[in-house]
């Protein structure tokens, strides 16, 4: 063999790894994750579920698609990139410039501070935002088109589950039933204060509002506003929205101030409530309720082999398996299924080159069923598309969460998004 065609032989040999690579199929799919700041406690759970499954998936080789021109099986790779956003929206902002700088395809974030503070750029960049762990709001849902969506609806419709669970189910007393809320000062969640918005909501359903207390995202005492509810107005009932950290608390201050669990019901919203509580104040949660969006990870349903698969290739211990990491989860599941489905429409090629493939398989979200983790997810209304519509109440008892009902589908609120 001469010298010259060795030569050319080695060339084409150190040429084949390039080729390959340069010829794989690829998305960049971009978290911003919380880990510190104001929602830390919940974020850290909720953004190990996400990213997590989109490592395992990345391990396996990426998304298995049909292309739509060929017929055939393709499978395209997966690059997870993330940053802590900290809750933060200066932190957000640039968060989202780095993910687009780094040519991210799609973002999955966490909370509905830094989402909004990125739903206009996004709108404008063409670059699919998911929230999934926020709620709908005029800044987030204004820009047009939209390629910025929430898990949920307003913060307003969100609790509606928690308001009929305590007024139609729960309430025995006599005369009309009277709920006061509490929520952390944060801007999607004033809202909550808007006349004609709970009140007349509370109002239909039977019941009357008969106070809301603002508290500050880093609350260390809520005694006076516990005071303002349950002594000065007299409620039956409290629906909770904030944070674990603001749980505890919330509970420590029950307790101390000597409030009967049995005349005054706690019900906390979904990023104020999880099994970590069982730990950092196992008596004081005890009689407290709480809203979930899945199954804990005690219940044998199906979907639960995989959530417990991906969290142990991932090195996470069994306490760590929360229903807020198993809602993190499912948020990447939904993103993993928004991504095939573009994938098997439109191609790899049109799904690379711009963000509306994607944009359009989740603004128009069609059911996915979760093998028991969770009741079907998919966009219901496609004037303000979110994605669950069904939580259920459980009870904090003897260090576990206990069903108290079935699952109750969240109602729309006239005015909520305005």
């Amino acid at each position: 063999m001469s010298k010259k065609l060795m030569t050319a032989l080695l060339v084409s040999l150190l040429l084949i790894p390039t080729l390959t690579e340069a010829s794989e199929k690829s998305l960049t799919v971009a978290v911003s994750a919380t880990y510190t700041g104001g929602f830390a406690s919940i974020g850290k759970y909720v953004s190990d579920g996400k990213i997590d499954y989109l490592n395992w998936i990345a391990s396996r080789g990426g998304i298995e698609y049909k292309d739509p021109a060929s017929g055939k099986k393709e499978m395209v790779a997966i690059k997870v990139i993330w940053e802590d956003n900290q809750f933060d929206v200066t932190k957000s902002v640039t968060a989202y410039k780095r993910f687009k700088a780094r040519k991210a395809n799609v973002i999955m974030g966490f909370g509905s501070t830094p989402g909004e503070a990125c739903a206009a750029t996004a709108s404008r960049d063409m670059l699919p935002y998911l929230s999934w762990y926020s709620y709908a709001s005029p800044a987030g849902y204004k820009p047009k088109p939209q390629y910025y969506w929430s898990l949920l609806p307003t913060i307003c419709e969100s609790i509606t589950p928690m308001i009929k669970w305590f007024i139609k189910e729960k309430w025995q007393g006599p005369g009309t039933p009277k709920i006061g809320l509490m929520s952390a000062d944060i801007p999607s969640w004033r809202p909550l204060g808007k006349p004609g918005l709970m009140d007349s909501y509370i109002k239909s359903l039977g019941g009357e509002l008969s106070g809301i207390e603002f508290i500050p995202l880093m609350a260390t005492d809520l005694s006076i506003p516990i005071t303002r509810l349950v002594t000065d107005k007299r409620v039956n009932g409290i629906v909770f929205t904030g944070t674990l950290s603001q749980t505890v608390v919330l509970a420590k201050d029950l307790q101390r101030l000597g409030i009967d669990l049995k005349k005054t019901t706690i019900v906390c919203n979904a990023s104020a409530w999880d099994e970590s509580l069982f730990k950092s104040i196992p008596n004081e949660v005890e009689g407290l309720y709480g809203e979930v969006f899945t199954v804990s990870s005690e219940e044998n349903v199906p979907g639960m082999k995989k959530v417990k698969e991906v969290a142990k290739w991932s090195g996470r211990k069994p306490e760590e398996i929360t229903i807020n990491y198993i809602n993190g989860f499912i948020g990447s599941l939904v993103l993993e299924a928004a991504i095939k489905r573009a994938l098997e429409k439109k191609g790899y090629l049109n799904v690379v080159k711009s963000g509306e493939a994607i944009r359009d398989e989740l603004h128009n979200f069609k059911a996915l069923g979760l093998e028991g983790l969770a009741p079907s997810v998919e966009v219901m209304h496609p004037d303000q598309p979110y994605f669950i519509n069904n939580i259920r109440v459980v009870e904090a008892r003897s260090n576990k969460f206990r069903s108290v009902g079935d699952w109750i589908l969240i109602d729309r609120i006239k005015g909520a998004i305005e």
